[in-house]
């Protein structure tokens, strides 16, 4: 199967996809938080490392609409992981670990990000609500919602509209599929956003 993309998403959204995915990426947790230098007694982090950054901070800006592109945004997530391999060594443990989650972060910044990027931005306001059709708050929703799914997840998504509703799907090439979601009927909609908010659910603690 292709691997699913879901343009047209604003840079922003899909950076939130990329970030979110690569937070949950099982060797990330040293990258979540900022280094903990007294804590941990790097009396010399500071003079190795000129800028720190960490996973979080990036989260944070990234709300905060701190980042005015996508390559700056970019460039933080690797200087968390530059950093590391910096201060620990390629060939240390540290700095292995690192060098693989920041491939992985590439990767993801190809699926999500640089694949949308051929495809020129849509102009003026959304498309406006329709009766019978998702509502722009809904679709919003459903982009929040996908940025906690992971790519097998997303592509299940991409399965279920090609059964019911195929026209919201863009092939480019052999391998990428695009939906767009203002071409989605309300059935498709909530079907794909009701598995959606299954899998999010599934990822949740149990109380």
């Amino acid at each position: 199967e292709g691997i699913a993309t879901l343009p047209p998403l604003d840079p922003p959204v899909r950076c939130e996809l990329v970030l979110s995915e690569i937070m949950r990426h099982p060797m990330c947790e040293w990258f979540i938080q900022p280094v903990d230098v007294e804590g941990l007694g790097l009396t010399d982090y500071r003079s190795v490392v000129d800028r720190s950054m960490d996973l979080t901070t990036v989260q944070r800006q990234l709300k905060a609409d701190r980042y005015t592109t996508v390559e700056s945004f970019a460039a933080d997530v690797k200087l968390t992981f530059d950093n590391c391999i910096k201060y620990n060594g390629a060939n240390s443990m540290f700095g292995v670990v690192a060098a693989l989650v920041s491939q992985a972060f590439e990767r993801k910044c190809t699926t999500y990000i640089s694949l949308g990027a051929q495809h020129p931005p849509r102009t003026g306001q959304p498309v406006p609500d329709r009766e019978g059709w998702p509502s722009f708050s809904q679709k919003k929703k459903f982009y929040d919602a996908c940025t906690k799914l992971s790519l097998v997840d997303l592509n299940h998504i991409v399965k279920l509209v090609h059964k019911s509703c195929s026209g919201a799907l863009q092939h480019n090439g052999d391998k990428e599929v695009e939906l767009d979601v203002d071409n989605l009927d309300m059935e498709t909609f909530k079907k794909v956003f009701n598995y959606a908010k299954q899998q999010i659910q599934k990822l949740e603690p149990a109380s």
